[in-house]
């Protein structure tokens, strides 16, 4: 007799580790009210964890702020966070520093 089995939960309490990284990604935005909280929920929803948000206008007359958010997960993971980012109306633009950009972290 043959068992069947489910594939594992993303929401269960022992994920598989499998080459988990930490990504930063710099999200360009318009400055407006309730955008942190969809980028924010669009986190949540998904069962994504937020390790490090930061948040500042870079171009005032423009309207637009720059959010950096450091994430971990799969390679996969991280595409797929940066596609749903894409999808979202007040963005304009998402790079991850991680790969595309020489950057130097700090920690405050």
């Amino acid at each position: 007799m043959k068992t069947l089995t489910a594939p594992p939960s993303p929401y269960s309490s022992a994920p598989i580790r499998s080459n988990i990284e930490r990504h930063t990604l710099s999200v360009l935005v318009d400055n407006e009210p309730g955008v942190l909280a969809r980028v924010v929920g669009l986190f949540s929803g998904r069962g994504y964890n937020i390790e490090s948000l930061t948040v500042a206008e870079v171009v005032h007359e423009a309207q637009l702020s720059r959010i950096t958010i450091v994430t971990s997960g799969t390679p996969e993971i991280i595409e797929q966070i940066r596609h749903q980012l894409e999808r979202l109306v007040p963005i304009h633009a998402v790079k991850d520093l991680t790969l595309t950009v020489r950057a130097i972290e700090r920690e405050l």
